[in-house]
């Protein structure tokens, strides 16, 4: 588990580096570096290595192309999330017909440890493995937008004082309520391990992980309101990502009625919406 958990920290860190390669040196210097890289990744035999790489350097880039022409952040986020998703799929799916392995054949064989590893967690011993495959997309999703929000938010230059406005007041569009809404409402759906009802879990938890960090800017949007600074804050981020994933995804779900951060210092009455 320990290495898993050291593979999940080296992709997360990875991201910065490139990061702040494409902000710095340009869109040529960036693209002639992801080429170099890939490749030796493929020459030393490390296929695996090489399609995470390119992924990262994939949503990284796709991002960046949007944000210079001043899209917002969450479309930027969204195309670039799906852009790399598509990408990494078109990948694995060349690896494996040029390798002669099947796509669920090496998903079972990658699949197989990793769950292994994770049964030993006491929340997670009763994980069967074709549930385990089934969450694999929301999963991927999840990773990247992870990936993405390091990039951004560690990744930054000290000048982009707009863009930090900007993660500060982020935001889901309106209709995606409804998504976390029916979500939630087909997870009842009786005949548990349906298709069905694993595609809405995976649209849940996309759906939450979004809403985490529309609650996640509301929250430091808070902690600056009170000027929380130094090891207090430290300490709240640190409970946040550790302890309070479902409360701030509450939160930021909660937002889209209340909108917490359009109210002003004095209190008012809060304007609802209604679905």
């Amino acid at each position: 588990m320990l290495g898993v958990l050291l593979s999940y920290a080296f992709v997360f860190l990875a991201a910065l580096p490139i990061r702040y390669l494409r902000l710095n040196f340009g869109r040529k210097i960036f693209l002639l570096s992801t080429t170099a890289c890939a490749s030796g990744l493929l020459a030393m035999g490390l296929w695996q290595w090489a399609i995470v790489y390119l992924s990262i350097s994939s949503l990284i880039g796709f991002y960046r192309e949007l944000e210079e022409s001043r899209v917002s952040i969450f479309a930027s986020a969204f195309a670039a999330i799906g852009l790399t998703t598509l990408l990494s799929g078109a990948a694995l799916m060349t690896y494996t017909t040029l390798s002669g392995t099947g796509v669920k054949r090496l998903l079972l064989e990658k699949a197989t440890p990793l769950l292994e590893q994770m049964q030993k967690v006491p929340r997670f011993q009763e994980a069967s493995l074709q549930n385990f495959l089934w969450y694999l997309p929301s999963g991927l999703i999840i990773t990247l937008m992870l990936i993405l929000f390091v990039s951004l938010t560690l990744g930054r230059l000290p000048r982009q004082t707009k863009q930090n406005q900007s993660l500060l007041y982020f935001k889901l569009p309106d209709w995606a309520i409804w998504f976390f809404i029916g979500g939630l409402g087909a997870t009842f759906i009786p005949t548990q391990g349906s298709v069905l009802a694993l595609s809405a879990m995976n649209v849940l938890v996309i759906t939450l992980a979004a809403y985490f960090f529309q609650g996640l800017a509301v929250f430091t949007f808070f902690l600056d309101r009170f000027n929380i600074q130094g090891l207090w804050r430290l300490l709240a981020y640190f409970l946040v990502f550790f302890q309070m994933f479902v409360f701030i995804s509450g939160l930021g779900i909660l937002d889209y009625w209340f909108d917490f951060r359009s109210q002003p210092t004095s209190a008012k009455p809060i304007r609802k919406k209604i679905i």
